[in-house]
């Protein structure tokens, strides 16, 4: 193994430490480094513009890592091409249009009212922690209709045990924390598909329920197929 990959190994395949350590020991120059990790060329690239550049480049900057058995070949993350551009343009319209922005703040408004004053009643709060648990329960509620409760609860520590370790080298076998992600990618995915069964055989409720996840079941390809 080669001494690059070994100290990414050290720092539990943290990326920033392991760019970190590269800008420290060479200077920041360019921002783009060149280097070996697991048997293969590699440029490291920490300078913003380039970054973005990549980034916008989807035909000639494939990405393949994470990989997609992590998230899904059709996630915002992995998707390529056109059904990559589809699906932002698809969220940014969800979150930034100004119908949407009324739709958002009458469907979280009270939902925040309630939450804190449920925090006055309790006397002592952990901030930080509140706050993450509100915030993940709205956008629970307004991307997938999902409510506080057992599905929930179990869709954040999933959901928790996937992003904690995306970053794992693929090595899918017992024990490894990439075979835990993929796990847990499972799991969420079978939650998602008894939701999605629910919704194809009550197409009637879209209206009322008017989220997200109704608004992508319904975005097609170039060809008239659904993503």
């Amino acid at each position: 193994m080669d001494v690059n990959a070994l100290q990414m190994l050290l720092t539990k395949c943290e990326c920033h430490f392991f760019a970190y350590d590269v800008i420290i020991k060479y200077g920041e120059t360019s921002g783009l480094y060149r280097s070996h990790l697991f048997g293969s060329p590699v440029i490291i690239a920490c300078s913003p513009s380039f970054n973005k550049f990549v980034l916008q480049s989807d035909v000639n900057f494939i990405r393949e890592w994470p990989t997609a058995n992590i998230f899904g070949i059709n996630s915002l993350i992995c998707a390529q091409g056109k059904a990559h551009t589809r699906i932002k343009s698809f969220l940014i319209r969800s979150i930034n249009r100004p119908d949407a922005l009324c739709q958002m703040v009458v469907t979280l408004q009270p939902r925040v009212i309630s939450t804190h004053q449920s925090w006055s009643q309790k006397g002592r709060i952990t901030a930080w922690k509140e706050a993450t648990k509100v915030t993940y329960a709205n956008i629970a509620k307004y991307f997938f209709g999902f409510e506080p409760g057992p599905v929930l609860d179990t869709l954040d520590e999933l959901f928790k045990g996937v992003m904690h370790r995306f970053r794992a080298y693929p090595l899918d076998f017992p024990g490894t924390a990439y075979h835990h992600a993929i796990q847990c990618h499972t799991k969420i995915w079978e939650i998602f598909i008894v939701e999605l069964e629910k919704r194809k055989n009550n197409p009637n409720d879209a209206k009322a329920r008017n989220d997200f996840m109704d608004g992508l079941m319904e975005l097609k390809d170039d060809e008239g197929k659904q993503l």
